[in-house]
């Protein structure tokens, strides 16, 4: 007797309706059941080696080439901005989870004996009054008719909480990180999504002071998006052209529980689930642009220090036409410059040579998880990485003839992130698609360059908002 299908009928019309094909379905199940082998890193990229740094008498001549490439029009940022603020509150979402009463006493007594996760709640309440969603706070709870202070002092951790990220107060877990509030300034608070249109403003070039923006945005949040952003445009003096996407339901992907099948929603339908910010290289690719430079929508400054920030922009983009311009003909694949910062310990990947199936080596973003760090050269080799990926790049996407690139030509299918899950309780695996920055472009003409440690301000977490480079 033949084995029952992996998928039924019911099952193929519900992913041609995601726009998924039963053989990209079954695709996925296969890598799921016998997921490729690990990156096989050959050394770490560093200066000399892999790493390009740009002497300071190369300055003028590449500013000039990246304000030459803004003035043109030819440059679009883009930035993916579609990830929810849910692991920035990841400590706090933990705290709130706890049934029993949450009292400032109770997690001062707890950090004291070690609790790293109740050393984190009472560094935030402490320092309640220097986020830049304080005054927005204590407006919500007046609303609930407590004032901000007195609730502070009382110790009711968790009508704090509540209000800060509950459906009932602010809703801040629910919201996208791109709208949550980052920096304080005399005239009201900047989401990320301001100081991202305000810092692209400081790339904008021209009697038009015009600025592409690409931003993909979560369904349903559209026109906050749009207002914000153009608001803060005008607070620059830019002409925005401003396009939102959405990242495509046909980009999801399946999972797979603890016996291999294909996991299943309360209905019996496919569990379908978003395929990463690989998903997210569509949406590049539509955005018909020229000259892209991508970077994450959480790595924002205040004004104070955005100066630098925008030097740098213009430099990696200048580098990356002077290069255009010396490969000429011979550049048949998109091109990218790779900003990387000196590595201070941050967890995340970073630049290394790798060695491929056909034993060629390249230069590559790799992603820890990408590693077998259990295999101890591996590991070493990991270990002595002397630069980290901010997710910096200036991207060429259009060939020598002015033409773009097919930019799905150029993935290697093979880079899929695997991770464990869960799902109403029960154990997963999920598989992402190649990381956009990773194996999405795992065949471009990659340039790795040396950029200062100054332009990498990330928030991962809602406690680095209270790092000295995001505070007034």
């Amino acid at each position: 007797m033949s084995a029952a299908p992996r998928l039924s009928a019911a099952d193929v019309e519900q992913l041609a309706a995601a726009g998924i094909s039963s053989v990209e379905a079954e695709r996925q199940l296969a890598l799921l059941a016998a997921p490729p082998p690990p990156t096989r890193l050959a050394r770490p990229c560093r200066l000399g080696d892999g790493i390009v740094r740009l002497e300071p008498a190369e300055h003028a001549a590449l500013l000039e080439a990246g304000e030459a490439a803004t003035v043109a029009g030819r440059l679009t940022v883009f930035v993916p901005a579609s990830g929810a603020a849910t692991r920035m509150f990841a400590p706090l979402l933990a705290a709130l989870a706890e049934e029993r009463p949450l009292r400032l006493a109770e997690a001062q007594r707890l950090a004291a004996g070690g609790d790293a996760a109740a050393a984190d709640l009472v560094r935030f309440c402490r320092h309640l009054r220097d986020f830049a969603f304080a005054e927005d706070l204590g407006r919500a709870l007046a609303a609930r008719g407590l004032d901000l202070y007195q609730t502070i002092a009382s110790g009711d951790v968790r009508q704090l909480l509540e209000t800060l990220l509950g459906p009932e107060g602010l809703g801040y877990a629910a919201l996208p990180k791109a709208l949550i509030p980052f920096h304080r300034y005399p005239d009201g608070p900047r989401t990320a999504l301001e100081e991202q249109v305000i810092e692209a403003a400081r790339y904008a070039s021209g009697p038009k002071r015009a600025c592409r923006l690409c931003f993909t945005v979560p369904r349903g949040h559209e026109e906050r998006f749009r207002r914000l952003a153009e608001g803060a445009a005008a607070k620059s003096g830019v002409q925005p052209r401003l396009e939102l996407s959405h990242q495509e339901a046909s980009t999801d992907t399946l999972a797979v529980d603890d016996e291999g099948r294909p996991a299943r929603c309360a209905d019996g339908s496919l569990l379908l689930r978003p395929g990463g910010h690989g998903a997210l290289l569509g949406n590049l690719e539509r955005s018909g642009a020229d000259l892209a430079v991508v970077k994450n929508i959480d790595n924002v400054v205040p004004d104070r220090l955005k100066d630098m920030t925008a030097r740098w922009k213009k430099l990696l983009v200048g580098y990356l036409t002077s290069l255009q311009a010396a490969l000429g003909q011979h550049l048949q694949r998109p091109l990218r410059v790779c900003g990387v910062v000196p590595n201070q310990g941050q967890p995340g990947g970073g630049p290394f040579w790798v060695r491929g199936a056909d034993g060629r080596l390249s230069v590559q973003i790799v992603e820890s998880a990408q590693v077998d760090l259990n295999d101890r050269e591996q590991r070493a080799i990991w270990q002595a990485a002397t630069h980290f990926n901010p997710v910096d790049l200036a991207c060429a996407l259009r060939d020598p003839r002015g033409r773009p690139y097919a930019l799905g030509s150029y993935v290697d299918p093979q880079a899929v992130f695997i991770a464990g899950k869960h799902h109403d309780g029960r154990p997963l695996r999920a598989l992402e698609h190649p990381g956009l920055w990773n194996g999405a472009m795992a065949d471009w003409y990659t340039v790795f360059v040396e950029v200062p440690a100054e332009t990498f301000a990330p928030v991962k977490t809602v406690l680095d908002l209270l790092r000295p480079e995001h505070q007034s």
